[in-house]
């Protein structure tokens, strides 16, 4: 009777102790894990990649069956494993399972050190109070960021909103000054046009009287260097003019002499076309340095009588007073007529006044239209610029933050130019211009702005900045990452990290629901690109 008892009441106590060891919790399992590690009806466990089954009773028995690890989860025996810490009151997190009983604290709650001897503290309310009272000081500056960058949103589209206000005014401006500028262009040509004719006609006529004078100068002077008057000019005749001895030392010799005639003999056709100019430049250079010699030497007489009266200045005085100077020679003027075209007759002169008139009054209101254009082009960039997904960011164009670094001021400039320079200085060196919001794909966009074609480094590629934002409640801060350096590939690149309310584009920022303060760190918290290279030197 009692075996017959026993026996009916052996499943029910069977399925009493399967429950109890569903229900009790598996060591360096996350709760929300404990599901794949309920036992089965064949008391077995599949490992967690499937690639074998082990019976229930292996779980923690601090031996490795599973190439995953996962058979165990709280104890050291699997190197690629992890243990899940509870820390209840703050956060949890997963450690390897190797710092499990390793008598080292890694769980704020000590769970790690379950069977090390260690006594760890649960210090996980105190972490969690820290942890809650910083998450709010990061929620309060997200919420006042937030209120701050709706602010800029409303200025950025406010100003959007005036500059594309202002475009149909000015194209109706521009509109009324476009027949004027029409007329006066076709006037102003037509003036321009008489004047280039009345001086062409007036500079032709004088260059062919010029041209005439010209043969009839070189004529002349052939005559006078041809001194046997057979009609040619030999190399022994040429060599009879001093102003041919251009290393000065006393005479003309053949070198200097073919420099000018490089054949036996030369008639006219040949002296006008190839020897005149080139020998009527020879001798006004040597007339110009006889003339300066004799105002030098002038001077010196000059200083001579102001000097103290003694025996070797009156000598010398003498000596120059005895010299033959060949400069009076040399130094009488030109009896050529001068190169200089003559001034405009007065008909020229007075189309040319009124062409010069016709092009002020063109210019006048052509300015005007070319200022027009250009407000219009400048209203329809503004207003057509990517500044972000709710036009915060146009708030802050054409404004400049600067930051300190030791002996240097960086300058950031949204949409811009980046500047560093020494603190103090006027002027300082390219970081490169704005380019591109280089953040990636959706909203992430936004969050970093590539500045490039900087000035250039020494023997090496242009400058850049890569700028990442933090938020903060004011746009007043830039700040310059610490250096590093990479030597490939070799480029210039600075950072730097502009912490403002742009930064929170999260409505939620910093609201609580259920006593729980919620914010998305992802959205509202700091954005750093820390990725600085030095100027790469070969």
């Amino acid at each position: 009777m009692l075996l017959k008892l026993l026996v009916l009441l052996a499943p029910a106590i069977f399925a009493e102790d399967l429950t109890q060891r569903q229900l009790k919790p598996v060591k360096g399992v996350p709760h929300s894990r404990l599901h794949l590690y309920q036992i089965s009806t064949t008391d077995t466990f599949r490992c967690l990649d499937g690639s074998q089954t082990i019976l229930f009773s292996q779980l923690n028995d601090d031996y490795c069956d599973c190439k995953d690890g996962s058979d165990e989860p709280g104890t050291s025996a699997c190197g690629n494993a992890f243990f899940y810490c509870s820390n209840v009151g703050h956060k949890g997190n997963f450690i390897p399972t190797n710092r499990v009983n390793d008598k080292l604290c890694d769980c704020c709650d000590g769970s790690d050190e379950y069977d090390s001897g260690v006594n760890c503290p649960n210090i996980c309310d105190e972490l969690g109070r820290a942890a809650r009272i910083e998450r709010e000081k990061v929620a309060n500056v997200a919420r006042k960021g937030f209120q701050k960058r709706q602010e800029l949103a409303k200025e950025g589209q406010a100003l959007r909103d005036s500059k594309l206000k202002d475009v149909e005014p000015l194209r109706q401006e521009r509109g009324a000054l476009e027949p004027d500028r029409a007329r006066l262009e076709g006037e102003k040509n037509a003036a321009e046009e008489v004047e280039k004719k009345l001086q062409d006609e007036h500079r032709n006529q004088w260059e062919a009287i010029r041209n005439e004078k010209k043969k009839l100068r070189a004529a002349d002077w052939f005559d006078e260097l041809d001194l046997d008057k057979n009609g040619k000019i030999d190399r022994e005749e040429l060599r009879q003019n001093s102003f041919l001895d251009d290393d000065h030392d006393g005479f003309v010799n053949e070198d200097e002499v073919k420099a000018y005639l490089n054949v036996d003999e030369a008639d006219l056709e040949h002296f006008q076309s190839l020897m005149y100019d080139r020998l009527k430049s020879a001798r006004h250079q040597h007339r110009e340095e006889a003339r300066f010699k004799e105002e030098e030497e002038k001077e010196r007489a000059k200083a001579l009588e102001n000097a103290p009266d003694d025996d070797d200045l009156l000598a010398e005085e003498d000596r120059h007073d005895g010299e033959e100077s060949d400069s009076e020679s040399v130094t009488s003027p030109e009896s050529e007529d001068e190169d200089k075209m003559p001034e405009y007759p007065a008909e020229v002169q007075q189309a040319s006044e009124k062409a010069r008139e016709a092009r002020r009054l063109f210019d006048e209101v052509n300015m005007k239209v070319q200022d027009l254009d250009s407000k219009i082009r400048d209203a329809e960039n503004f207003a057509n610029f990517d500044y972000g997904e709710d036009s915060s960011w146009a708030a802050l164009k054409d404004k400049c933050f600067d930051r300190n670094v030791q002996q240097y001021t960086y300058q950031f400039c949204p949409f811009g130019q980046n500047t560093q320079k020494d603190t103090g200085a006027y002027s300082g060196t390219s970081l490169g211009s704005f380019k591109e919001w280089s953040g990636g794909e959706g909203n992430k966009k936004y969050s970093k702005m590539h500045f490039g074609d900087g000035q250039q480094c020494w023997n090496g590629p242009k400058r850049s900045t890569d700028v990442g934002r933090g938020l903060e409640s004011q746009s007043s801060v830039v700040r310059r990452a610490n250096w590093s350096k990479s030597p490939n590939p070799p480029n210039v690149n600075y950072h730097f990290t502009f912490r403002t309310p742009l930064a929170c584009s999260d409505p939620g920022c910093g609201d609580r629901s259920r006593g729980t303060l919620i914010y998305s760190e992802r959205k509202c918290l700091f954005y750093r690109f820390f990725v600085v290279i030095f100027c790469i030197r070969n």
